[in-house]
């Protein structure tokens, strides 16, 4: 008997509720925005702010993760999912890095807050290493509480856009 086909997560999920929301006020700033629900590989959302180069072609400004660990469960702890999230998007950072994008930032929503934000502080040379863009909590790394999504994030696109490019 044939396996049926994996059914996509339902929309009202609590991850998806964060990532579509995102999605959404990404796009009202005009930035461009690629998802990976589920079980697609990748970073739930890489969002890229466009600007025009030289000759009027268009050129990717700044690239935007977003990663959401809600309705995940965390039990590897957080050095571990770090190690993790930065073996998954560091290819994604090496590309954009030949592509001439200077300007990297990271969300991760969690229902942990505290304890992700203590150990991005704790380790932000590390974690820049691994990244390969210069960590900083509040600058270029958002740690962002799950219950608190919908208040944060516009204040973040507005942060990450107006952000000075730093490089490691």
């Amino acid at each position: 008997m044939p396996s049926s086909p994996r059914k996509e997560e339902p929309y009202e999920t609590l991850h998806n509720y964060s990532i579509d929301y995102i999605k959404a006020i990404a796009q009202v700033f005009g930035w461009r925005v690629r998802a990976s629900k589920g079980s697609q590989k990748g970073p739930d959302l890489i969002i890229e702010e466009c600007g025009r180069g030289a000759e009027g072609k268009e050129k990717i400004e700044a690239v935007m993760f977003v990663e959401s660990e809600v309705g995940h469960y965390e039990s590897e702890g957080v050095e571990k999912y770090y190690d993790k999230l930065s073996k998954r998007l560091r290819p994604y950072i090496d590309e954009y890095k030949a592509k001439g994008v200077k300007d990297f930032s990271l969300v991760v929503i969690t229902n942990a807050p505290r304890k992700h934000a203590n150990y991005v502080e704790e380790h932000e040379k590390e974690l820049s290493e691994k990244m390969g863009f210069q960590v900083v909590e509040g600058l270029t790394l958002f740690v962002v509480p799950a219950l608190l999504v919908k208040e944060v994030m516009p204040a973040i696109f507005v942060r990450a856009a107006g952000a000075p490019p730093i490089l490691v």
